[in-house]
């Protein structure tokens, strides 16, 4: 047993239900390089074909697409659609999700399997080129399991092909604009209660992705502020933003800015809200970074 994989066991055992990605932060490591000492114990590496990836997204069924930053969360579950090459990303579109994604900002995949309640749990999990997760995909209960196997063996990593290891990470703090003080919760509760249609965004810096639809159930678990709706979940942990900003383009944008720079997360009324809800969401913004 590695040395790495002796400490992140015994990190394990001294905080339960620990995360991956805290983990490899209190290990001062790659959450892919923390993967890496599972391979033969329910992970093995994937080859890196972006394109064959997106090709078969639409013939998997139903599945859970999950998107992170040092802050926030996006949990989806989707079905796709085709996907369409435009500007060097490739992007997916649907009536309640959006999604876009950078090939060259993945560098690593992995073929994950954990033990959930509910028994296996399996996962095709992206990375860029420091070990740092982009974009993970979960074959869940409405997944089309045959075709998730079939994408699995495509992906087959290449025999006497080394892996590339993990570059260092490079961050880049951007200033921030001037800021406001905003009560997030109230926000998002009073969207709810007005069932005004929304869209929140989470981005890293090789996918973002977007629901979009009216919010039910909002949640708050110390500095985390959820919204844990039907097949849609979204945490945001508070203490992880340095600011909150106001985009005035052609839909008001709340930003939420992280610590360590770049975005978190986006607010704003759907494209398919009718005038009267996009006013009422204006209406509600200006309120909450007035306060």
């Amino acid at each position: 047993m590695s040395e790495l994989k002796q400490r992140w066991q015994a990190l394990r055992e001294a905080q339960t239900g620990l995360r991956i990605r805290d983990a490899a932060a209190q290990l001062g490591v790659s959450e892919a390089a923390l993967l890496e000492t599972r391979i033969g114990d329910g992970v093995s590496r994937l080859a890196v074909r972006v394109d064959r990836l997106c090709v078969a997204l639409p013939h998997l069924g139903t599945v859970m697409s999950l998107i992170r930053n040092d802050a926030a969360v996006h949990e989806k579950d989707v079905a796709f659609r085709e996907g369409i090459e435009r500007d060097g990303a490739i992007h997916f579109e649907g009536d309640d999700f959006s999604l876009a994604l950078l090939p060259s900002s993945v560098a690593h995949a992995f073929q994950v399997e954990d033990v959930g309640p509910k028994g296996p749990l399996r996962s095709i999990q992206l990375f860029d080129a420091a070990g740092t997760a982009l974009w993970k995909i979960y074959a869940r209960d409405k997944a089309d399991h045959t075709a998730f196997e079939s994408l699995l063996a495509d992906l087959t990593w290449p025999e006497k092909v080394e892996a590339m290891p993990f570059a260092r990470a490079t961050t880049s703090a951007a200033a921030i604009p001037a800021h406001h003080s905003v009560d997030l919760q109230a926000l998002l509760e009073s969207c709810a209660a007005g069932a005004l249609p929304m869209r929140l965004e989470v981005a890293n810096h090789g996918v973002r992705q977007s629901h979009i639809g009216t919010l039910i159930r909002i949640v708050r678990m110390g500095p985390w502020l959820n919204v844990l709706d039907p097949g849609f979940d979204w945490h945001l942990n508070e203490n992880g933003l340095s600011a909150t900003t106001v985009d005035t383009g052609d839909s008001a944008t709340l930003v939420l800015h992280l610590a360590g720079g770049g975005e978190a997360a986006r607010l704003a009324a759907s494209a398919q809200a009718t005038t009267e809800q996009q006013s009422a969401w204006r209406r509600l913004l200006e309120k909450a970074v007035a306060a």
